[in-house]
């Protein structure tokens, strides 16, 4: 009879792995170890991250032109990302430093070729055109991309070298590579970077960037990345300028539909689809459209000076007639004995412009026509200078002393416009008014010309009396600040020069030319001179002038203080509306490009107001309310509280002003009526304590207006 036996659980544990162990024996093992296991994957999946940069390492063509990329991603930190996929690769582009001698008909100064990008990646676009526009994609093949599962990846573009036997593969050249990456992590938010890499294929030696001409970040100032009007061309994922040149090279061209207002083709003409051609022709009628708020004329708008561009000022060189044809292509553009009306182009004979405009030998070439000999750019560069400021209170009268300078010139009364202005008054003109609390005194005061005498040591007095202007209320409240900036127009002979103004008809004066710029100055009444505003600066004009440059409407002022002098809370608009300085500058950054996607939203606040210049916390609690209008009959000025003034200046029905929201404001303290203001009389009835900082915090403002889309 077989006995039976109870084991316990520990007993039967170690049973089990001594049988384990012996019946391992019983295998006949040689004691050697086996095949190690597959690492895991070392670094962040790309669906965890936030931001993705990477980086070219090495590169390789081979004997039948195809490329090999190594390369890394890495997130913020700095720490490896796996898991890019062959789709994420939104382009390759791949070209090589050449001679525009290589390309037929391009070189338009015999001897003297320009260096280009010659893409090895061309485009047959038909009738003798094509481009460099034939960029790889991964979605185009499924086994191009390895992934290393360390935050390396290897990349080999099963799209050969094609340059439609235009030119050849250089391998002592300096090449280079555009790597082009979009994807999207788990929360959907899309990750989109552009690396680049020069190399000579030749020594396998790493390169400079060729050709640096402009720096990304200066189109960036305008196009801010993340922000409506970036550069994210073709789906988003060509993010910089330097990724756009890899394709639209010099020779980049084809014949484009003109369409009329029923999208109806009425006609072809040739496009160029350079990246200058592009970039001039887009600024150029987004100038005049709007929405680019400089004149492309001004080329160091993007032609920047740079000490770390060793190309900046290539824009000088007057080697390259297309550059000049991109914007001298109407008959207001050219002089008339360069225009073919008939076929309504520029005459043959005269498209080779650097044939004639180039220095220093020929007519005015791109630096003097745009800058040295231009009437427009010279006038920026004069500025007028306030020196003093005398109250004599027994005549209530001011005499301010200004010098106007072009360089270390004095300009002089007769070099100084003295014309009427269309809407009264003199064109050229000083503005005069007092500051207390942060607040303007009074309604905008332009002195004009009619004011003006000569002074001494080539200076310019202005003198005016309570008798023409509110003198007297400005010099007598309590603590003023006397504020004087100027609208003046100097004159030029036409080419840059300062010049005698040359009346006409009615007194007009055709070689009067643009504004030029001012500072505000501020005085004590006694006549001394004030170190810094007194005003609160909600935003500087240096952010203005990020996209403006010179080009801020009525150019007179290089800071806010001299907008907000004449648009200030005293002053309102005929009829409903304000003309207050923040409720005309937020009217005009709502802005759509050509195609109707937005450009600039306002709600974009820290883009002109900084860190914290749009905290109601800035507006004082006293602070003087501001003008929104009139009383529907004309009688009285219709008045709005001043934080509640800040918001209203953006939130114009229906969006935001509601009966509602009115009532909210009130209740918070705040003036305002159904049609914006309520009639001064009754302004202080209503007046209350405005709370509204208390809970629009400047986090919990900025937080409101984060996810406003041109959709609302």
């Amino acid at each position: 009879m077989m006995k039976r036996f109870n084991f316990n659980a520990a007993t039967k544990a170690m049973l089990g792995a001594g049988l384990l162990s012996l019946m391992l024996a019983g295998c006949g093992s040689d004691g050697s170890d086996g095949e190690p296991g597959k690492p895991g994957p070392v670094g962040t999946p790309i669906s965890k991250v936030n931001t993705l940069k990477s980086k070219i390492n090495s590169a390789s063509v081979d004997t039948n032109g195809f490329l090999t990329i190594n390369f890394s991603l890495s997130d913020a930190n700095g720490a490896a990302v796996f898991g890019l996929k062959n789709t994420d690769i939104g382009a390759v582009s791949f070209g090589r430093v050449g001679s525009e001698d290589e390309i037929e008909g391009l070189t338009d100064v015999e001897g003297q070729a320009r260096e280009i990008w010659l893409s090895y990646f061309n485009k047959d676009k038909g009738d003798g055109f094509y481009t460099g526009s034939s960029y790889f994609q991964g979605k185009n093949c499924e086994d191009c991309l390895t992934d290393n599962q360390d935050g390396t990846y290897t990349l080999k573009l099963n799209k050969a070298i094609d340059t439609l036997g235009k030119y050849d593969y250089k391998a002592d050249m300096v090449n280079g590579i555009y790597l082009g990456i979009k994807t999207a992590n788990a929360a959907n938010v899309n990750l989109v970077n552009n690396s680049f890499f020069y190399w000579q294929p030749s020594s396998d030696t790493t390169q400079a960037k060729p050709k640096p001409i402009i720096a990304d970040e200066t189109c960036q100032s305008c196009h801010r990345p993340g922000h409506d009007g970036a550069l994210a061309m073709h789906g988003g994922k060509h993010v910089t300028l330097e990724s756009c040149t890899f394709c639209h090279t010099d020779y980049n061209s084809y014949m484009k539909d003109d369409k009329d207002e029923n999208d109806q083709v009425i006609g072809s003409h040739k496009f160029d689809g350079s990246i200058k051609g592009m970039a001039h022709e887009v600024h150029s009628h987004a100038f005049y459209n709007g929405i680019f708020p400089q004149s492309a004329s001004n080329c160091q708008t993007c032609h920047q000076p740079s000490e770390t561009l060793t190309m900046a000022d290539a824009w000088k060189a007057d080697k390259d007639s297309a550059t000049c044809l991109n914007c001298h292509n109407s008959p207001y553009a050219v002089p008339s004995w360069h225009w073919d009306a008939e076929n309504n182009q520029i005459l043959e004979n005269k498209q080779n412009c650097v044939s004639c405009h180039n220095d220093p030998d020929g007519a005015r070439g791109a630096e003097r026509a745009h800058y040295s000999s231009n009437d427009s750019a010279q006038a920026a560069k004069t500025r007028v200078i306030f020196n003093s400021m005398t109250y004599d209170e027994a005549s209530k009268t001011v005499t301010a002393n200004m010098t106007v300078k072009h360089g270390d010139t004095n300009v002089t009364l007769a070099q100084i416009d003295s014309s009427p202005y269309s809407h009264g008054g003199f064109t050229s003109a000083i503005v005069f008014n007092g500051v207390v609390k942060d607040d303007f005194l009074v309604n905008y005061q332009k002195v004009g010309y009619d004011h003006f005498s000569e002074g001494a040591d080539g200076s310019i007095d202005v003198t005016f009396s309570d008798s023409d202007f509110k003198v007297a209320e400005v010099m007598g409240t309590p603590e003023v600040k006397v504020a004087l900036s100027s609208q003046l127009h100097v004159c030029f002979d036409g080419k840059g020069a300062v010049a005698n103004c040359k009346p006409v008809a009615d007194g007009v004066i055709p070689n009067s030319g643009p504004y030029v710029p001012s500072d505000t100055v501020y005085f004590n009444v006694d006549g001394s001179k004030v170190d810094k505003t007194p005003r609160v600066q909600h935003a500087e004009m240096t952010a203005c002038q990020q996209c403006h440059t010179t080009a801020i409407k009525h150019r007179f002022s290089n800071d806010i203080d001299g907008c907000a002098s004449c648009h200030n809370g005293t002053r309102d608009k005929k009829g409903n509306g304000s003309s207050n300085l923040a409720y005309i500058v937020h009217s005009k950054h709502y802005l759509y490009d050509s195609s109707g996607n937005g450009f600039f939203k306002k709600t974009d606040c820290q883009t002109c107001h900084g860190k914290d210049g749009f905290s109601l916390k800035k507006i004082a609690a006293d602070a003087a309310p501001v003008a929104f209008g009139k009383t529907e009959d004309e009688t009285e000025q219709t008045l709005v509280s001043p934080q509640t003034a800040a918001c209203a200046s953006c939130h114009q029905p229906p969006y935001g002003l509601s009966e509602t929201t009115i009532n909210h404001i009130v209740t918070n303290g705040g003036v305002i009526g159904t049609g914006h203001g309520v009639a001064a009389s009754d302004y202080d009835a209503q007046k209350g304590q405005e709370a509204c900082a208390t809970c629009h915090t400047d986090s919990q403002l900025l937080e409101a207006h984060s996810n406003w889309s041109f959709d609302h």
